[in-house]
């Protein structure tokens, strides 16, 4: 729950204010919106990653405040694999689990189980230069998983994808998610994957960055090739993208009249 959020840097320009967000456990909310809109900032405070000016974020569990509250149970997706690449897929996959101190047997297991939801299996032992693209993103998502998260946030980690993989990964992680029970808040770039992945669509727009629609995708999971395909899709799809050119329109100049 976030509730008249913002965030002026120091100088005094604003990178959004008075942002009101709040979602349900088990929900998918894709956040789109022009450049400069603060779609990358948001989510990183919502993982405790930096500070507000003014209001307060809640995670949705316990109530607590997300900055400077270390008993929250997130993970987080960058835009890029970010895997350490002197180090083998599986000790990748470990990291979240060393820093934490977890030891024995079990974590084994819970490596075991990620690579292979994340289709990995038997890729333990590459090293990250092994591996495609996709393959890497599928190693970062498994390294989010690790650690069992109840909220799962992602910065448009598919961005450098090829359609096909993209498309792949997108039903992947609508596998995953109907297996764990995530909560997942994610940016994109893309309104086709925003719609196809989401419960609820945010849209931002810029100078100062702020929510102007948030669009119910109002159509059952799971998903599949044929709702790509779908007039529903189409439908919701035109409806992002005029709600997105109005947000670009917001943050034009105004044309001053003599």
């Amino acid at each position: 729950h976030m509730d008249g959020v913002s965030k002026t840097y120091p100088g005094g320009k604003k990178c959004f204010e008075n942002i009101r967000l709040s979602f349900l456990p088990g929900v998918k909310i894709g956040v789109v919106g022009v450049n400069g809109s603060g779609k990358s900032t948001l989510l990183r405070i919502m993982a405790g990653l930096g500070d507000v000016t003014t209001g307060t974020v809640k995670f949705w569990e316990q109530g607590y405040d997300v900055v400077g509250d270390k008993g929250r149970k997130l993970a987080f997706v960058f835009q890029n694999a970010t895997l350490m690449p002197w180090a083998r897929v599986r000790k990748n996959v470990r990291l979240p689990l060393d820093l934490e101190h977890q030891r024995g047997p079990e974590v084994e297991t819970k490596i075991d189980d990620a690579l292979e939801m994340v289709g990995l299996k038997g890729f333990d032992h590459a090293f990250p230069r092994e591996l495609s693209g996709g393959m890497q993103m599928r190693a970062s998502i498994a390294r989010a998983m690790v650690t069992e998260p109840n909220l799962l946030l992602m910065d448009e980690p598919f961005g450098a994808l090829d359609e096909m993989t993209r498309n792949k990964l997108n039903d992947d992680v609508l596998k995953l998610w109907q297996k764990n029970g995530w909560t997942i808040v994610f940016v994109t770039h893309s309104v086709y994957e925003a719609v196809y992945l989401s419960s609820r669509v945010v849209v931002m727009a810029a100078r100062p960055g702020r929510i102007v629609d948030d669009i119910s995708i109002d159509q059952p999971f799971p998903r599949n090739a044929d709702f790509r395909v779908s007039t529903e899709f189409a439908g919701y799809c035109r409806q992002v993208s005029q709600a997105l050119e109005r947000a670009s329109a917001m943050g034009q100049p105004q044309e001053v009249k003599a």
